[in-house]
């Protein structure tokens, strides 16, 4: 009695979250509009901020007429620093590129009178953008020209997903300002109008929320799972006795 009265709790929780999905369908998530944050004109072909070292990035360095040094490569250590010969540790982490090569000719005068350094990224390994949500969710690597149509075609649109209802997130640096844009993905994938197709920046996070229906079917199967071994066990004597009667049925017509 006890499981057959929680079984009809669970089926009425079932149709009332039916109930509710039905009426959600045309809210979702908010609407979010900081547009201009976002979408520039003409839309730029990559992402517009100066390549900031970090560990664990891999770096070159280009000094023809410091042999020593030319063509070394450079991995930034977790402390943030890279060693090199002649000069030892440098401080690399949150410098750019060409800052960093200026640094480095700096301290080769030292041993050269003529000499032009040039810092160049061998692999960027410490930017990401972020995917959430009904998608192939996760870090992706960073690469500044990566938009909002190629990070969502690369990982994917389940049907348990709501392309319609994407929202693309930028916080700063110091997550004290968040940017949010609404992206119909589903207008821009069947329609191919890119207006919204921004260009992503390195910790971007583009969401795509589950769907209602998607929703309510995992919260309804979450609802019954403690159901379905009460059930198998209603169901198993039947499927037992079954296979015994025609165990018996086979024997006597083998014996005729």
């Amino acid at each position: 009695m006890t499981e057959t009265y929680r079984w009809s709790n669970n089926f009425f929780a079932c149709i009332m979250l039916l109930i509710v999905a039905f009426s959600v369908i045309g809210c979702g998530p908010p609407k979010y509009t900081d547009y201009k944050d976002f979408l520039k004109s003409p839309r730029p072909i990559v992402a517009g901020k100066p390549y900031v070292i970090e560990p664990p990035d891999s770096l070159v360095v280009i000094a023809p007429s410091a042999p020593e040094i030319h063509n070394v490569s450079l991995s930034v250590r977790s402390d943030g620093y890279v060693t090199l010969h002649l000069i030892g540790d440098i401080f690399a982490a949150g410098k750019t590129p060409t800052q960093l090569g200026a640094e480095i000719e700096e301290k080769i005068l030292k041993y050269y009178q003529d000499v032009t350094v040039q810092v160049q990224l061998g692999r960027s390994n410490s930017k990401f953008y972020y995917m959430y949500g009904e998608t192939s969710a996760g870090p992706k690597g960073f690469t500044g020209k990566d938009s909002v149509l190629h990070a969502v075609l690369s990982s994917g649109l389940p049907s348990t997903s709501w392309p319609s209802k994407a929202v693309l997130i930028r916080p700063n640096e110091r997550s004290e300002l968040v940017r949010r844009m609404s992206i119909d993905l589903k207008r821009m994938i069947e329609t191919g109008d890119l207006k919204h197709n921004a260009v992503i920046e390195e910790g971007d996070i583009l969401w795509v929320p589950i769907n209602p229906f998607a929703m309510v079917g995992r919260v309804v199967q979450n609802l019954l799972s403690p159901v379905d071994p009460v059930l198998q066990a209603y169901t198993a004597p039947g499927n037992t006795s079954s296979r015994v009667d025609r165990a018996y049925d086979d024997n006597n017509n083998n014996n005729r």
